[in-house]
């Protein structure tokens, strides 16, 4: 009985990671300014106003990962805030919903912080300033 809890748990977590929603093939630049900041689990997600490809306001609800792995790759809670003004690149989703994953986002510091989509860590101090690519998804040429 015990075997069946387990095996219905792993395929539930595995179905729960899925990342078909998002176009791969596709990266596109959002400037806007960021409404809010979820730093929660399982997934932190950025609420940013930014224009579609046509020119109009939208709302956009950006994907960045997990708290422990983005920390592990140099985010701080306290990095991204409200009224922030930043450029993201991403990975939008197949449906057009505005909504993706995040590729990079540069912050009005003129800091980079990598997303899931690229799974990249940032660059080591002392190293030549080239991120460090993990495996993963593809990132965009």
């Amino acid at each position: 009985m015990m075997g069946l809890g387990v095996i219905g748990f792993s395929t539930t977590v595995r179905a729960h990671h899925s990342v078909a929603m998002y176009d791969y093939a596709k990266a596109m630049t959002l400037t806007g300014t960021v409404k809010e900041m979820q730093w929660t689990n399982p997934h932190m997600f950025i609420k940013a106003n930014a224009l579609d490809a046509a020119g109009n306001q939208m709302e956009w609800s950006i994907e960045c990962g997990t708290p422990n792995i983005n920390s592990r790759h140099g985010w701080k809670k306290s990095d991204i805030k409200p009224g922030d003004k930043v450029v993201m690149e991403i990975h939008p989703m197949r449906d057009g919903r505005p909504a993706g994953t995040l590729v990079t986002i540069k912050l009005p510091d003129g800091r980079t912080l990598y997303g899931p989509a690229g799974d990249v860590v940032a660059a080591p101090p002392g190293g030549n300033g080239d991120p460090i690519r993990l495996p993963g998804p593809a990132p965009t040429p």
